[in-house]
């Protein structure tokens, strides 16, 4: 019979939550009446990586602006997710208007496009129709995340079906810009069938920027300063994929 000491004792119970925290799978929120969404993670193969950051991409145009059409999720009746007095509806607001402002004010070739404005509700159909129909070439959805207290980090999500190369491309470039700067683990890459990103006509991406219900990534989120810094990244993120001039 096999005895254990004491060593050998902890060293088993390491191993088993290790795989057990393995395991743990946590699930981006949805919108209002998304239903279940159907995830996968991106592979950051080195080889992939390296194809990602050399991949040729549409950048800005002399004779045509950049089109960026920018979402920010839920808003009205669907507060989002919600913890300690903020909702997500509003600080994805916050956020979303910095950008736009921040692109506006600071760049040269560039067009910005809100799906809402302020707290009301859009249809997840009539978002992406409206991008298709303003002919955007990047439509950005601005979200953040919720667990149970127990997840923290930033993700970027792209759709999961069939996507171009320049999809994968842009959300390597502005994943990789906000992950660098963001002062919170970097959950990844992602892929999901989201109903603004499979509708979506252009290069589409959602950022989960924070989770609404870790307790330090809700902190800074209370702040204005902090959000206004989010939407200062985001931009810039934008502007970085597209070699947009500074004014």
């Amino acid at each position: 019979m096999l005895r254990l000491d004491k060593t050998g004792y902890m060293f088993i119970i390491f191993l088993s939550m290790f795989f057990m925290l393995g395991t743990l799978q946590v699930d981006a929120t949805p919108e209002q009446d998304e239903g279940s969404i159907e995830k996968s993670k991106v592979t950051d193969e080195p080889e992939a990586e390296q194809k990602l950051r050399t991949a040729d991409v549409t950048t800005q145009s002399e004779d045509q602006p950049v089109k960026i059409f920018l979402d920010p999720g839920h808003g009205g009746d669907d507060a989002g997710a919600q913890s300690n007095g903020i909702k997500e509806k509003d600080v994805v607001l916050d956020i979303a208007l910095k950008t736009k402002e921040v692109l506006d004010n600071e760049y040269e070739g560039v067009e910005t496009k809100l799906s809402r404005s302020s707290d009301k509700f859009i249809e997840l159909e009539d978002r992406a129709q409206q991008a298709n129909d303003w002919g955007a070439d990047y439509f950005t959805s601005f979200h953040l995340n919720s667990f149970d207290g127990s997840a923290s980090g930033f993700e970027s999500y792209i759709y999961n079906g069939n996507v171009s190369e320049e999809t994968k491309t842009r959300q390597h470039h502005v994943h990789t810009y906000l992950a660098d700067r963001l002062e919170v683990d970097d959950r990844g890459k992602q892929s999901a069938n989201y109903s603004v990103l499979r509708n979506t006509s252009m290069s589409s991406i959602l950022l989960e920027y924070m989770f609404i219900d870790d307790s330090d990534e809700n902190e800074l989120l209370q702040k204005e300063d902090y959000r206004d810094q989010l939407g200062e990244l985001t931009a810039e993120s934008i502007a970085d994929t597209y070699d947009l001039n500074k004014k």
